[in-house]
């Protein structure tokens, strides 16, 4: 009995120090991914303080490099609030912060989509009204889309600025025009 209780108390106090270091390898693991998310939020919170780029900055540069383009820096301006040169910096700086900060831009992009799409007919067609097409064009792809209307037309023309899709709507403007 006393030999059962030595080996009892030697696998207690064995399984404590396991279980010790295990908690204490968790604790720095938590400790890591929570400085982790507090430096990307921090990061984010202080965009605003950082001076506005002259020229063609490091994170300019990197926007341009990137797979973003100017209705996506658009579409992020409007739901961050800010300007199209500002929103690109800021994608520029998360390109240059890493993966983790460009999966973190990539759910802004999608939720600023969500959004715009969900205001596409309810406000003044400012999408439309920046990009190149006319309404000659919106008249034409009415016809190539089936729309009832040009109107109808300058709205899908608005939803593919939104989702990115400007070449979609420049292959089927070059559709219309030999199909006329």
């Amino acid at each position: 009995m006393k030999y059962n209780l030595q080996i009892f108390l030697l696998l207690l106090s064995l399984f404590a120090s396991v279980s010790t270091s295990i908690n204490a390898a968790v604790a720095q693991q938590i400790n890591e991914n929570y400085q982790s998310i507090t430096d990307i939020t921090e990061r984010e919170a202080n965009f605003t303080k950082a001076p506005k780029p002259t020229g063609l900055s490091k994170e300019l540069q990197a926007f341009f490099r990137s797979q973003y383009h100017y209705w996506d820096a658009r579409v992020l301006a409007n739901y961050w609030g800010q300007s199209v040169e500002d929103a690109k910096a800021r994608i520029g700086r998360k390109i240059l912060w890493g993966r983790k900060n460009v999966a973190i831009l990539e759910q802004y992009l999608l939720d600023a989509r969500v959004k715009a799409l969900q205001s596409v007919g309810t406000t003044p067609n400012s999408l439309y009204n920046e990009s190149k097409y006319k309404y000659d064009d919106a008249v034409l792809l009415a016809k190539f889309w089936g729309d009832p209307s040009p109107w109808d037309a300058k709205l899908r023309i608005e939803r593919n600025l939104i989702l990115g899709n400007n070449e979609i709507i420049d292959e089927a403007l070059q559709y219309a025009r030999t199909s006329k």
